[in-house]
């Protein structure tokens, strides 16, 4: 176990703030289902994502996809899309062609040199070729002006090649079979502001169809919205210097495939007020390889359905960390840790309700500074620190989670497991509760839990397997926790109160800070002295030789323990390895067996505290497992160690 890992939050009142002006804000289609959601919950239900906006009376509804699940500060109300967002047919339109070799005016149109200026709203069409010139959309404050790419090539070495000045919306149309490209070269300036991406809008954007655009930013950005950029189609191709996708006010991503090589950010929303700085990816194909963070949102990101496939600062050996310092884990190999490699981080709350997610990252894979809830999707990430992390609270619903690579598997203040798949593997701790201001230390149980409630758990760690600075609690649920092979961490271990209630658990690993339930447990455990290999199978039978519970252990283990609601006062247990039987125990309370080595921290069994059979720092009873004869030398018996089978 490695002490409290301190965090820098700005979550609880911003947090709340963005919910409940979010919660103010309700829903523009009469075609959605609303949401019923409280100002002081951190998550709202929703079952379906609105594609219209407050859009104009000649403007029909789309229907959005079905989304079910809990998502946090970004809500049903924000997740909307207009009709225009998606690709129309513009042959049946009145169109502006617009031959990019040979430009010529207009009444919308004015050419000067290689600048081309759009100055009202309609659809345009660009093709040919425009070099080293500039296409500025310049209309009016409501106006909607869309530009057709058709095999159009633009390049300017001066400024942005594409450059949407004043509208209400520009969107960007990819026929079918065509292919279009942009670039440039500098950051270009208009006045005092900085135009830094090749494709810089100043009103929200909108990009679709199933046509291909590459966008070779050599300067800054791939593509910029200062307001809302949306994707619903299209093949885009971004290559950028710095961010690949900027939407200041948010990124809302429904379909189409997105393809991001950047030196900074793959996906990044910045702005911080209540209804804005987030991204949403709710269908297509997202791959980013970033030197920085994959997606990147200054409150929120939520993603319902699609594929995403991240590699952030090279990956998880990029920027390896091998564990706390002070117990061998959490430590960087690397000297600059002034960038951040994270797959996905949010400020305020990280949600996956559908879809699939692979990350591999440098840094931790999937990081809040507030919450994060995974309640649908599958989930796949290495990661050279931490799986997921929150700052605060990590509930798990639903989903499949498998954590390849880490240093810590899952990790927050309160992490929460009430269903899903999930399988972790790594080279600290397996789940760690930590980071609470409440802080254990030594001695003292800090106010951190890890509670599991259901759902299947598998844990290969070589610090502790399920750790808790506070209190650790299993309820319900399949737990396998395969824990260290060494002496100085447990398979499982917590400061608190550890509480076995429920649920099937079988944890194999070392006894040297063996770590047992609290008699207040309301299931029985047994442990017991077992010595086995990596690959072994490990099966526990009752009396009646009916198989309780069984798996294959990947590491060496000296001792196991194991607790399912059959065990029984007075019935004989017994652990076979590979078929041959190694050790049996017969249950005689709420833990029979070897108990108790103790570990570091607070709380029964820990140092500094009341410390049974054989603790640091505190009394050591016998080795019964209700704690409560005084030890050898004041009337009782020696104390039992785990290399006992029984406690007698």
């Amino acid at each position: 176990m490695k002490p409290n890992r301190l965090s820098t939050k700005k979550h609880t009142l911003r947090f709340a703030v963005i919910l409940s002006a979010l919660v103010l804000t309700g829903c523009a289609s009469t075609q959605s289902t609303t949401s019923s959601t409280s100002a002081s919950s951190a998550s709202s239900t929703v079952s379906t994502v609105s594609t219209s906006e407050e859009s104009g009376a000649d403007e029909t509804d789309s229907t959005g996809g079905a989304m079910n699940g809990t998502i946090g500060s970004v809500i049903e109300a924000n997740l909307s899309f207009k009709n225009k967002d998606f690709y129309i047919d513009y042959s049946t339109e009145d169109t502006v062609k617009i031959d990019l070799s040979a430009p010529k005016e207009a009444d919308s149109v004015k050419v000067s040199g290689s600048t081309v200026t759009i100055t009202e709203a309609g659809t345009y069409v660009l093709s040919g070729t425009l070099t080293d010139g500039q296409i500025i959309i310049n209309a009016g404050d409501e106006d909607d002006v869309r530009l057709v790419l058709e095999n159009a090539s633009i390049t300017c070495t001066t400024t942005a090649p594409i450059y949407a000045k004043n509208a209400d919306k520009v969107i960007i149309s990819l026929p079918e079979n065509t292919e279009s490209t942009v670039t440039d070269t500098v950051t270009g300036t208009d006045g005092n502001d900085e135009l830094t991406a090749a494709l810089f809008a100043k009103c929200d954007l909108s990009v679709n169809g199933t046509g291909t655009l590459n966008v070779n930013a050599n300067a800054n950005d791939g593509i910029t919205s200062e307001n809302k950029l949306k994707i619903t189609g299209g093949v885009l191709n971004i290559t950028s210097a710095d961010d690949g996708l900027v939407g200041k006010d948010a990124v809302l991503i429904k379909d189409g495939t997105v393809h991001i090589t950047a030196s900074g950010n793959g996906i990044k929303s910045t702005k911080s007020e209540a209804d804005k700085g987030y991204v949403y990816i709710g269908g297509g194909t997202v791959n980013i390889t970033a030197e920085q963070d994959g997606i990147q949102a200054e409150t929120s990101v939520l993603i319902s359905a699609g594929e995403v496939n991240i590699t952030a600062g090279g990956g998880a050996n990029g920027e390896q960390k091998t564990g706390n310092a002070m117990f061998g884990g959490a430590q960087s190999t690397t000297t600059d840790e002034t960038l951040s490699a994270k797959g996905i981080k949010a400020e305020a709350a990280l949600d996956i309700t559908g879809g699939t997610v692979t990350v591999d990252s440098a840094d931790d894979s999937l990081h809040s500074n507030d919450s994060m809830t995974v309640s649908g999707g599958g989930i796949t990430v290495k990661s050279g620190d931490d799986g997921l992390h929150a700052d605060n609270t990590l509930t798990i619903e639903d989903g499949t989670i498998v954590v390849e690579e880490s240093c810590e598997g899952l990790e927050a203040i309160d992490l929460t497991i009430n269903g899903g798949t999930i399988d972790v593997t790594a080279s600290d701790d397996g789940l760690n509760a930590a980071g609470s201001s409440v802080d254990g230390g030594f001695g003292t149980a800090g106010a951190d839990t890890l509670t599991v409630n259901g759902g299947t758990l598998t844990v290969n760690a070589s610090g502790d397997g399920l750790d808790s600075n506070g209190a650790l609690t299993i309820n319900g649920g399949t737990v396998y926790v395969s824990g260290p092979t060494g002496d100085g961490n447990g398979t499982f271990d917590c400061d608190g109160v550890f509480a076995i209630n429920g649920g099937v658990v079988l944890g194999t690993g070392s006894s040297g800070m063996l770590k047992t339930p609290t008699t207040d447990s309301k299931q029985n455990t047994i442990s017991v002295s077992c010595t086995g290999s990596a690959g072994d199978t490990v099966e526990v039978k009752g009396a009646d030789g009916n198989t309780l519970v069984s798996a294959v252990a990947p590491k060496n283990f000296t001792n196991v323990m194991f607790s399912t609601p059959d065990i029984t006062e007075g019935e004989t247990y017994t652990v076979y390895v590979n078929g041959t039987e190694t050790a049996s125990e017969t249950c005689s309370g709420v833990v029979s067996g070897a108990t108790d080595m103790g570990s570091f921290g607070g709380g029964p069994g820990n140092m500094g505290g009341r410390a049974p059979n054989g603790g640091m720092g505190g009394q050591m009873p016998n080795g019964n497992s209700d704690g409560t004869t005084p030890p050898n030398g004041n009337g009782g018996t020696p104390p039992q160690m785990p290399g006992n089978t029984s406690d007698t």
